[in-house]
């Protein structure tokens, strides 16, 4: 077909930037660790359980995960030491669910 390959060639002028920025990563990164200290620590879940809710809600592979949580270890440890009320991580993290109701799919 004549111009096939010519219709769509300038539509993207510029190379995509990747949407990942170190800001978002650590902010992640650190919402990661207050939702396994939620886990943890108030839902008393077992670490492998809090490891595939963590997976399901961040879409992150365990492994990742575990390697995040290594990096705030220092968090998780503050948090557990003051035992952070549930209300204090609301407040930070409106949009998380803190019911205590873990209900994902795939659970």
């Amino acid at each position: 077909m004549k111009g096939q390959y010519s219709l769509y060639d300038n539509l993207i002028f510029q190379p995509i930037e990747p949407a990942h920025s170190k800001p978002n990563l650590a902010r992640r990164a650190d919402a990661i660790a207050h939702r396994y200290y939620y886990y943890g620590s108030i839902c008393r879940m077992l670490y492998e359980d809090c490891l595939h809710h963590l997976h399901l809600e961040f879409f992150l592979e365990p492994d990742t995960i575990y390697n995040e949580l290594k990096k705030r270890t220092a968090l998780v440890n503050r948090l557990v030491d003051a035992r952070t009320p549930v209300a204090e991580l609301r407040k930070q993290y409106p949009h998380f669910d803190w019911s205590g109701r873990v209900n994902l799919p795939g659970v």
